[in-house]
């Protein structure tokens, strides 16, 4: 079986979630016998690198490629598609796939889709959807622009009060066209049940939509997890937060968080940041940040970003990770590293973090709310019983492996669901 990985961006240059989920997969699938795996990464043509359409090989590799592309951030079409088709043509001869699968669809423009479906009409098309893209305007965040409410669902109504500049015409045509596409896919993938049904609820399904968990790639080694596991500090005051600094993966509410409990006496305890990024976000929110951060300086460190190689030695000067993001969220693969090494997670009740982690080796907390983070990390200093008890809660992570088995049966049943309906009409 010949599968082809479409990715939004190269590893070599494009550092994320989806990119490390496809990578780890892709390497995965290689070592399975009886299948053969390419990957085509796009290159936004803004960069300058490749002209929209340009194919090329990865230098060293014969199985990755990397093509120029671009789309708009309305309805992710592609305003240069017709461009591709010959490169595409090309590839596809060469590979002739039995599935192709997109990790994303930015960059690329959704309407890549029906344009593989038209010249590879054999091959099934699989979609992981990372995120909510599809459904909300807003960058996929599922907030309101102006006040930053959740918003539980995308309607054309409720997204025109955010895009005032758009009509409730075009949201409609938007949400239509978009659906039509992923809902024309022969199977549909989430690394979270909450995204799965999130996208239910706003009205685009499949009878393939699936589950299936990122994988941890292999270079965590499962050999080393239990000495791993008992670095914690007797004080178990150590907390740690890991990710970009920006207002949706909640950096500022810690920071309010570590303030409360100072302000209350308490300053027996420390607070890690490693992230980065914080001079990109908007100047009221910086300003804010290091504001609160001057108040607590002596308790939280910012320790800058951080190299995937380092993971293992940072997560041992910390005894809790903190996940306090005010969005939904969908998997958070800190959470997964987290309870790999041991830590539990302290999360916002709300979304994917809520579902990776309750009952799962976390604590949960009432999302947006500083004094209830607070609470729940004066609880957790120094107390070893909730400590163990949760770590006895992780369950054995999902690994590479596990993950590449879960899209090797999806693959082989929608492949094999086709050649029963070549034989049915023969």
């Amino acid at each position: 079986m010949n599968v082809l990985y479409l990715i939004h961006g190269h590893e070599n240059f494009s550092v994320g979630g989806a990119e490390n989920a496809a990578f780890s997969l892709f390497r995965e699938l290689q070592q399975h016998r009886g299948i053969e795996a390419w990957i085509l990464a796009a290159v936004h043509t803004s960069k300058g690198v490749l002209a929209h359409g340009e194919l090329r090989s990865v230098e060293g590799t014969d199985r990755e490629y990397l093509i120029g592309s671009s789309c708009e951030w309305f309805r992710f079409t592609n305003p240069h598609i017709s461009s591709m088709r010959r490169s595409l043509q090309r590839l596809l001869r060469h590979i002739e796939p039995d599935v192709i699968h997109l990790q994303h669809y930015v960059h690329f423009g959704i309407d890549i889709i029906p344009l593989l479906q038209s010249l590879c009409p054999e091959a099934k098309i699989v979609v992981t959807l990372h995120d909510y893209l599809a459904l909300c305007r807003h960058n996929g965040q599922m907030v309101t622009t102006h006040q930053l409410k959740l918003c539980e669902k995308a309607t054309p109504l409720a997204c025109s009060m955010c895009y005032p500049e758009n009509s409730t015409g075009d949201l409609f045509l938007r949400h239509h066209y978009i659906k039509t596409i992923l809902e024309s896919c022969d199977a549909l993938i989430s690394p979270s049940e909450f995204l799965i049904q999130r996208y239910r609820n706003c009205g685009i399904d499949h009878p393939s939509f699936l589950m299936i968990e990122n994988g941890l790639p292999n270079h965590f080694d499962l050999s080393q997890r239990d000495q791993i596991a008992n670095t914690s500090s007797e004080k178990l005051n150590r907390f740690g937060y890991f990710g970009q600094l920006n207002l949706y993966k909640g950096p500022l509410l810690l920071l309010k968080a570590a303030y409360l409990l100072q302000e209350q006496g308490l300053t027996n305890f420390t607070v890690n940041i490693y992230g980065a990024n914080l001079e990109q976000q908007p100047e009221d929110f910086q300003q804010e940040f290091q504001l609160f951060h001057e108040k607590v300086r002596d308790r939280v460190l910012l320790r800058g970003s951080y190299r995937q190689s380092e993971l293992e030695t940072l997560m041992q000067e910390n005894d809790w990770v903190v996940v306090p993001s005010i969005w939904w969220e969908n998997s958070p693969v800190v959470i997964q590293e987290a309870l790999y090494y041991g830590r539990p997670v302290i999360g916002s009740d709300i979304g994917g973090t809520a579902e990776k982690i309750d009952g799962y080796g976390g604590l949960k907390f009432t999302a947006r709310s500083e004094s209830a983070l607070a609470g729940v990390m004066q609880k957790a200093i120094g107390n070893a019983a909730l400590h163990q008890a949760l770590i006895q809660q992780i369950p054995n992570p999902t690994t590479a492996v596990d993950c590449a088995t879960a899209h090797v049966a999806l693959y082989r049943d929608i492949v094999f669901a086709r050649t029963i309906q070549r034989e049915a009409l023969a």
